[in-house]
């Protein structure tokens, strides 16, 4: 009986996290939406750009803000260099720019402690935060404020796009990405999103708060905001291009395994969120998209535990044969794309949602271990 409710109970976890919670919003949706009243209009913004050894893309990044269509006279660009050990310090001093406002850490610190700083610095009323490896159409920033024109909105974030290719990784991050979207536009109609990619987001500078500096800012930011009673909302014509090279197995594990350890740090800092009884619907839908989420090696781990003592019914020796074809299914999976085969969709699924539950545990081992992840280089 024990391990049937072990079995069960972790089986319809994983089912509502993956397939309930994404009906349940959506159904919701259809009846309860609070749509954002968006106004064109041209408040004052900083640009503010973290950077750690980017001496590729500085130019080209200060060069792409310029390019904007936005007021020149309602910009300013602010950057930080986190410490680089490479020219891009020498660059930017280089740049004869009247908007652009440059300092630097003298050592790492991460891209929070550097966000932190350059509000500070910033005196605009927009606080734009975008990445040095990231390019924007010239209509992003117009794309964005417009959302903060509505008094209920704290954050707008944009949707970044990564380059891709035919490999297995791609492949499942691509169908991964489609089904977030299509969540986070439905999170954004009925209530919000909790947190902001990263390299496209803009908060009114009045509701900025600084963030601890081992935390994330692009997740607890917005969490923050919310418990003040502001949204976070997706506008998915704002868009960043991520320069940065197509994931491989290695980058998407590390990837994953660093966003699930910031996450739950995260997590556990702002745990008041999580009380149904205060936030009702709030606390459910962070609960299911992001904590549950993350734990989901510990309910695949306790479905397959409690199978193994459960072999004297037929149903539950097909179960444990099915749980062992996938699991094999994606070891085949990995098997061919480390030789960069072109893998067909019921191998690379397979593989990709391993991928992501061994990065997800590899996560938590990290924050058993009091990891923060706070400084991180990125693999060019």
């Amino acid at each position: 009986m024990l391990f049937e409710v072990l079995f069960w109970g972790s089986f319809g976890v994983l089912f509502y996290v993956f397939f309930g919670n994404l009906f349940v919003v959506s159904i919701i949706a259809c009846f309860r939406q609070r749509p954002v009243q968006k106004h064109d209009w041209t408040p004052s913004v900083s640009v503010i750009i973290c950077a750690f050894n980017e001496q590729k893309h500085i130019r080209q990044k200060l060069s792409n803000c310029d390019a904007l269509d936005y007021p020149k006279d309602r910009l300013e660009l602010i950057v930080v260099s986190d410490g680089s050990t490479d020219d891009t310090d020498k660059i930017l001093k280089a740049i004869k720019h009247p908007g652009l406002h440059i300092t630097r850490m003298t050592e790492q610190k991460g891209k929070t402690e550097c966000q932190n700083l350059a509000t500070t610095m910033a005196r605009n009323e927009i606080l734009f935060f975008t990445d040095a490896t990231v390019l924007h159409p010239p209509d992003a920033l117009k794309c964005l404020v417009r959302n903060l024109s509505d008094p209920s909105v704290g954050c707008v974030t944009g949707k970044p796009i990564f380059k891709q290719d035919i490999g297995a990784i791609s492949q499942g991050l691509n169908k991964r990405e489609k089904y977030e979207f299509y969540l986070r536009e439905k999170l954004g109609r009925v209530a919000s999103l909790f947190g902001a990619q990263d390299c496209i987001y803009a908060i009114p500078r009045a509701l900025y708060r600084p963030v601890r500096a081992d935390l994330d800012s692009g997740f607890v930011g917005p969490l923050q905001l919310l418990e003040r009673g502001y949204r976070t909302v997706y506008e998915p014509e704002a868009i960043a291009l991520v320069d940065r090279q197509a994931p491989n197995l290695k980058d998407e594990f590390l990837r994953r395994s660093r966003i699930a350890l910031r996450g739950m740090r995260g997590l556990i800092y702002m745990w008041r969120l999580m009380n149904p009884y205060k936030h009702g619907f709030i606390s459910i839908s962070l609960i299911s998209t992001r904590l549950l989420r993350w734990l989901t090696p510990i309910f695949l781990m306790a479905i397959l535990t409690s199978n193994v003592f459960l072999l004297e019914s037929v149903f539950y020796r097909i179960a444990f044969a099915l749980q062992l074809a996938f699991y094999v299914t994606a070891l085949i999976g990995f098997l061919f794309a480390r030789k960069d085969y072109h893998l067909i969709f019921p191998l690379y699924v397979p593989l990709y949602f391993c991928v992501m539950a061994c990065s997800a545990m590899v996560g938590l081992l990290r924050l058993s271990r009091g990891e923060t992840g706070q400084v991180w280089s990125t693999r060019r």
